[in-house]
């Protein structure tokens, strides 16, 4: 089997405090999938701290994933919606524009689906684009 290369990204990580595994000595893989990055922000009022967390893997796509729900049609994020998933998370599929291979981003909410928390990372999601 040839080799497989993820081509280049870029976001929007203003608001994100981003480690790769090479640079903090974090694992190279969640599950069997390659590790990219790990993401950290929080939401900070006078309601006080509210953090999510999240991580970028790289998987080969697959037919299983067949509830998305496209953020807007300038961005390759979709975000996978499935019935009964937990409260407290937010997964999405970032296709490769030719070939099998897929970003997994996975964002936990500790507090639940707090509006701005959510709105954070999908703005982190809409930014995302393949590089040219």
């Amino acid at each position: 089997m040839q080799d497989l290369v993820l081509p280049s990204f870029e976001m929007d990580c203003r608001d994100w405090l981003v480690a790769t595994p090479d640079s903090v000595g974090i694992p190279e893989e969640v599950d069997g999938a390659p590790l990219l990055a790990v993401l950290s922000t929080a939401v900070i009022d006078d309601d006080g701290l509210r953090p999510a967390s999240g991580v970028l893997t790289v998987g080969l796509m697959d037919d299983d994933v067949q509830a998305v729900r496209t953020l807007d049609d300038d961005s390759p994020a979709a975000e996978i919606v499935q019935e009964g998933s937990a409260d407290d998370l937010l997964r999405f599929v970032l296709p490769a524009p030719s070939g099998p291979l897929a970003l997994l981003a996975e964002f936990r909410l500790p507090q639940g689906h707090d509006r701005e928390v959510v709105d954070r990372v999908e703005s982190l999601m809409r930014s995302f684009r393949w590089a040219a």
